[in-house]
């Protein structure tokens, strides 16, 4: 595939539901259904990034995380999903990586933003040095990478607002556990 001239890689955005208390009390806050989102380097699901519990078990501690999709369909097992692809150019792509290996690099040192949850919600821009939801950590890595601008502050970006990035295409929506046991078909096939 090409995107204007250039071959094309694709990265996929991930908006999610798992059912936990805290997830349930951010829908019925948002009136959104997927209050969480994640970038996936692999349609397989392998290298994925968010910021979220650092386990699926506990609440706490929360931060920049790489996600096992496999441990949270195992504890969630009725957790739902959409997925979409982005595709990227080469210059897009090596930027996004460049970005995101910032966190990499210092992922001890990024934490959760529990304040900033109650600020998007009231739309009040706020800025808190090394803490981000997954909202904002997915909007700031995809403005930094000179992806897609936001017409607003990454601050106060929501899922529902990334969902609307025009490049996004739907590629699969139901539940996680379902589509990791397609991958795995598809493996053995």
């Amino acid at each position: 595939m090409q995107l204007g001239g250039v071959n094309v890689k694709n990265v996929y955005i991930m908006f999610s539901f798992t059912g936990t208390y805290f997830s349930r009390f951010l829908c019925m806050m948002s009136g959104e259904k997927y209050i969480h989102v994640s970038i996936a380097f692999d349609e397989n699901l392998k290298e994925v990034y968010s910021f979220g519990r650092k386990n699926p078990r506990w609440m706490f501690p929360c931060g920049f995380v790489m996600e096992d999709m496999n441990l949270i369909s195992s504890f969630f097992k009725n957790a739902v999903f959409k997925m979409y692809e982005l595709p990227l150019n080469k210059k897009e792509y090596k930027n996004l990586r460049k970005e995101l290996k910032k966190y990499q690099d210092r992922q001890n040192e990024y934490h959760y933003n529990v304040k900033g949850l109650i600020h998007i919600q009231f739309h009040k821009v706020y800025h808190r040095n090394h803490h981000f939801v997954c909202s904002q950590f997915i909007a700031k890595l995809l403005s930094d990478s000179n992806i897609h601008t936001f017409d607003k502050d990454y601050s106060v970006v929501r899922p529902k607002d990334i969902a609307k990035i025009p490049r996004l295409k739907l590629v699969y929506e139901g539940k996680i556990l379902d589509y990791l046991k397609e991958i795995e078909n598809e493996k053995k096939s």
